[in-house]
């Protein structure tokens, strides 16, 4: 009885191996081109939004520098009008005026003028705070776009490894259904020679059920990974080179203190909320210019003529021409607005106030979350040898589980808990090798000094086609 189940084992191991030969040569193994983590996130480079966009508001804020110089160079203005007018008069006496020009009753002429007015700012403190403003903004706004590409590396590096973990979850799952098909066609095998009970054939489809059902929910995430990759790249990837099973991770030597000080300087959230915080000292002064005079020297032509002459009486031909030239300095004193201005400063002076308070709270989550993510770093590296370790237990235990089956001294139950402790123990490998250079990417992210550098090498670690 034994010769002849362990010929139907071998058919069946037969049967697979053919028809994996035959997948082989289908054309859907050479359909996905096999991309790693770099050339995914050069697709990011050039396709994603979220970078276009903040690239656009980057380009966008550089041109409020040209705008705050403008505040300190002459402006030029000029106007020019044309009136015709018609005009009619009427005496309330009955003796007419015995001058010519006071005797008409209508006349019609045109109007003629225009000015050239030049305006130089010599003191403006309002001007002088916007200035300072803009360039906080437009530092503000460098430092976004930093964050912004730092935020692509992470988003591109999650997504890749998450899909990398949904695709070896879905070969987990595979695999396990192929061993729980073959302990059940042993099941079977024993059963139909008298040697065990119904019940182990039972057990054996029931997980088998359930191993299909999780593998339909492995699959529909692996889908769903692919598809927040495309969101960022702009199409769906291909193949992704996987994470070498071989590779070890060295552990970091930098104290935890040692990453919060450098997150103290360099966390990008941090040096936002500080140019937050100039911005709003810029706009306290801005608002305090109101108490302040403003100085302009201003240069002056205007011509002005009419074609008429005096209102009534005169001929067409005659006018009169007016010019008027002038240069001088202009002074503006505010003298009182109602207490507006000293509103507007106190205002200010509680929203900048606010946003230190913004700001402290915010270096304390940094402190927290730089401190987190070095735990977890620690946490990943020390499990990753321990799962190791109980996946070679759990495999040394199912296949002395598998060895007392066949002599009859453990039922099939026992051996499909052996198999799941073992898949168990994989996925958990797995998982903690990604959760580490996850947290790996969240530290160097925390402390601001997430770069194409680190992505490089990272990308060691996948393996060499």
């Amino acid at each position: 009885m034994e010769i002849i189940l362990n010929i139907k084992i071998l058919l069946q191991r037969l049967l697979l191996a053919i028809v994996s030969a035959i997948g082989l040569f289908t054309p859907i193994s050479y359909a996905q081109e096999t991309i790693d983590l770099i050339s995914l996130y050069q697709e990011a480079l050039r396709n994603d939004s979220l970078l276009s966009s903040a690239r656009f508001q980057n380009k966008a804020a550089q041109e409020l520098v040209k705008q705050g110089k403008s505040l300190f160079l002459p402006s030029i203005t000029m106007n020019a009008s044309f009136d015709k007018q018609n005009k009619e008069r009427k005496f309330l006496t009955q003796s007419l005026p015995s001058n010519d020009l006071l005797s008409g009753k209508k006349t019609n002429y045109e109007t003629y003028d225009y000015g050239v007015t030049l305006k130089q700012p010599l003191f403006d403190y309002s001007a002088y705070s916007e200035y300072k403003k803009i360039l906080a903004q437009t530092s503000l706004s460098d430092k976004q776009l930093i964050q912004t590409q730092q935020d692509l590396i992470f988003r591109i590096s999650k997504a890749y490894f998450e899909t990398l973990l949904a695709k070896d979850q879905v070969d987990l799952f595979q695999h396990q259904r192929a061993a729980i098909q073959e302990q059940l066609s042993k099941a079977e095998a024993q059963f139909e020679a008298g040697l065990i009970s119904v019940t182990d054939i039972n057990e054996a489809k029931t997980k088998k059920a359930l191993i299909e059902a999780q593998q339909i929910n492995a699959i529909q995430k692996l889908k769903i990974k692919k598809r927040e990759i495309q969101i960022i790249t702009g199409k769906l990837p291909g193949k992704l080179t996987p994470l070498n099973p071989v590779i070890t991770f060295t552990e970091i030597d930098n104290l935890a203190d040692d990453w919060i000080t450098i997150a103290q300087e360099n966390n990008l959230e941090l040096q936002i909320k500080k140019d937050e915080i100039k911005i709003a000292e810029s706009e306290i002064d801005s608002r305090r210019s109101g108490h302040y005079p403003t100085i302009d020297a201003i240069a002056s032509r205007s011509r002005n003529w009419d074609k008429g002459g005096y209102p009534y009486g005169a001929t067409k031909n005659e006018g009169m021409r007016s010019y008027s030239d002038a240069i001088g300095v202009e002074i503006s004193i505010p003298i009182f607005s109602g207490g507006m201005t000293s509103s507007r400063v106190r205002e200010g002076v509680l929203l900048k106030s606010k946003l230190e308070e913004d700001e402290e709270y915010l270096r304390r989550g940094v402190e927290l979350k730089v401190r987190g993510y070095y735990l977890s770093l620690q946490t990943n590296f020390s499990q990753i040898s321990a799962y190791q370790q109980a996946m070679k237990a759990a495999a040394l235990q199912l296949e002395s589980t598998q060895l007392g089956f066949q002599e009859g001294l453990r039922n099939s139950v026992e051996v499909l808990d052996s198999q799941q402790i073992l898949f168990n123990a994989k996925l958990n490998v797995l998982e903690s090798r990604y959760n580490y250079i996850m947290n790996f990417i969240n530290l160097k992210l925390s402390v601001g000094m997430l770069s194409i550098t680190d992505l490089d090498e990272i990308n060691q670690y996948l393996m060499v086609n």
